[in-house]
């Protein structure tokens, strides 16, 4: 095996390296934007420790609160705690009702979710710092995979400083370099000492005698890519279609090869601008405030540290030594001086601060700072008790306009190959029930709830139910039940029920339906039929009696 420099490896990071200088005005900007809203980000553009303190130069957190809130509510809003938030539906519609078909794909959704649960794939944690690069810095890369044991699925969020994406003239990610750094030591126990580079073997060998130098860091490149030509059906990693490599940077050497069925990335973006692939955060929007609400706090601090412990006017004849403004501190002054101004000659300098003008201000850059993070959106009253049905329409179209095109293209760039790319993990891996016959061959879909839809579908609900009512009290109203006939009371119970994501298993099918109403017309039927036959035994009886009474009165005759 030949350690020079590889041509594709080298390739890969001179296109990482051009993509990296491409990004520094972004770079620059996320470094300020982590300054004030995601401390624990730093270092784009500054070299940070692990462990070292951020926030020294904060006074005031409103951005860091705002951030971290709608982080948590789009979190809740994708994936609601105690919620199905996403559901497999069948594509062909002749096996939708096929009792053993549906069973399958929930049960599939079930297994899914649990693996999403499971402590070790660290989704929850993955997703949580996701959103919140998504609101800081209008982006966030999640990695999904197997854990190294492919026990389970394992979800990592890339820290935004380290990777560079490329897209297609469609817009679509089409690869993702990251860089990542990793002692001597754990490059070997990663990628095997026989797969390093000459110049890191050699290195190995000279820590026999040093080992401290198995704890220096070495720079590596994992770069995903797109195959130009992939074979259809390919078995082997080095032919799939997305290729996957591990490339020592220094050395330009490639330490491991592989490849993904799918494109192991979701980069969601909160906005973006025409041209531009970087995408835009509403922290972009709110850190011009949040930067004078430093600049306030830090006035109002060292005002407030005046108004508490002034500075003093002391004359310059007037003492013996310097004022002692510590606690129980004495300080000596000339009497006689103090006998002709007719006062102590140390007194404190009023600075004429106006303390509330400027907590005024501050309030009013907080609120801005947390509009920009869409609280006024977010917290909508929208069941007041005050309020009419057509006020509700309206504040929940106001939070449609506002979340309408985020959560669309969080759907498509976020949530769908964040469930897609796990569901075919876990089918290659076994981790289904056998597919049922009938769905052999057929495709499926995913469909996942928002709060958007839902809101949507609620009002559409809600309209058709008061379309309902009213036909139920005109027919009340005439006395006939002819204006109820316009309505398939069947089809409204079927679209609310897929409005508010009641799964479809525990909704019978239209045969199911059809079974259960003809028992019980059959059974109606029945009871009828007996009813009459009692009534005729009744009658039969009582006009036996009748006779029987008659009979004496005519014997006497």
């Amino acid at each position: 095996m030949s350690y020079d420099r590889d041509p594709r490896a080298d390739a890969l990071v001179k296109r990482f390296k051009a993509g990296q200088r491409d990004l520094g005005l972004y770079h620059n900007h996320c470094e300020d934007l982590a300054r004030v809203f995601s401390p624990g980000r730093l270092g784009f553009t500054s070299q940070r420790q692990e462990g070292d303190r951020r926030s020294d130069d904060i006074y005031d957190g409103t951005g860091m609160q705002a951030a971290r809130a709608l982080a948590n509510a789009i979190d809740d809003m994708l994936w609601p705690d105690g919620e199905q938030s996403f559901f497999l539906e069948t594509l062909d519609d002749d096996i939708r009702d096929d009792d053993e078909v549906r069973e399958w794909l929930q049960d599939s959704a079930d297994r899914l979710d649990d693996a999403f649960d499971n402590p070790k794939a660290r989704f929850r944690q993955a997703r949580g710092e996701a959103n919140s690069d998504i609101v800081v810095f209008g982006g966030a890369h999640m990695f999904m995979g197997e854990g190294q044991d492919l026990g389970y699925l394992l979800f990592q969020t890339l820290h935004p400083r380290d990777v560079v994406t490329f897209y297609d003239d469609e817009g679509n990610e089409n690869g993702k370099m990251r860089s990542r750094r990793f002692t001597l030591r754990q490059a070997a126990q990663r990628f095997g000492e026989q797969n390093l580079s000459r110049v890191l073997r050699e290195k190995l060998e000279e820590s026999k005698a040093d080992t401290t130098k198995l704890d220096q860091s070495y720079d590596f490149l994992h770069a995903v890519v797109q195959r130009k030509e992939a074979p259809k059906g390919a078995l082997l990693k080095k032919n799939l279609p997305w290729a996957d490599f591990w490339i020592e940077m220094d050395a330009c050497h490639i330490v491991e090869e592989g490849g993904y069925h799918e494109y192991p990335f979701a980069g969601p973006r909160w906005e973006t601008s025409s041209g531009e692939n970087t995408g835009r955060s509403p922290g972009m929007i709110a850190l011009p405030d949040t930067n004078t609400l430093q600049a306030q706090e830090e006035t109002l601090l060292i005002a407030g540290q005046r108004a508490a412990a002034p500075p003093l006017l002391v004359p310059n004849d007037g003492a013996f030594d310097a004022a002692n403004t510590a606690p129980d501190g004495i300080t000596y002054y000339d009497a006689a001086l103090a006998t002709q101004m007719r006062r102590i000659p140390i007194a404190p300098l009023e600075s004429g601060a106006n303390i509330p003008i400027v907590m005024e201000m501050q309030d009013k850059k907080r609120e801005q700072v947390w509009t920009a993070f869409l609280r006024h959106v977010l917290n909508l009253p929208i069941d007041g008790p005050q309020m009419t049905a057509e006020e509700v329409r309206a504040r929940l179209r106001q939070m449609m306009r506002e979340l309408g095109p985020v959560f669309g293209r969080f759907e498509t760039d976020y949530k769908a190959p964040t469930v897609e790319r796990p569901f075919m993990v876990m089918l290659r891996a076994g981790g289904f029930k056998p597919i049922p016959q009938r769905l052999l061959g057929r495709g499926i879909k995913f469909r996942y709830s928002s709060p958007v839809k839902k809101l949507k579908k609620l009002m559409e609900v809600a309209a058709a139910k008061a379309f309902a009512r009213e036909r139920a009290e005109i027919a009340k109203l005439i006395g006939s039940p002819e204006p109820m006939d316009i309505i398939d009371f069947d089809a409204l119970g079927q679209f609310e029920a897929r409005a508010t994501d009641i799964p479809d298993i525990v909704i019978r099918s239209p045969e199911q339906i059809a079974e259960i109403r003809g028992q019980r017309q059959q059974a109606a039927q029945a009871q009828a039929e007996a009813q009459m036959a009692q009534m005729a035994a009744d009658a039969a009886q009582k006009g036996s009696q009748a006779v029987k009474n008659l009979q004496p009165q005519e014997a006497a005759a």
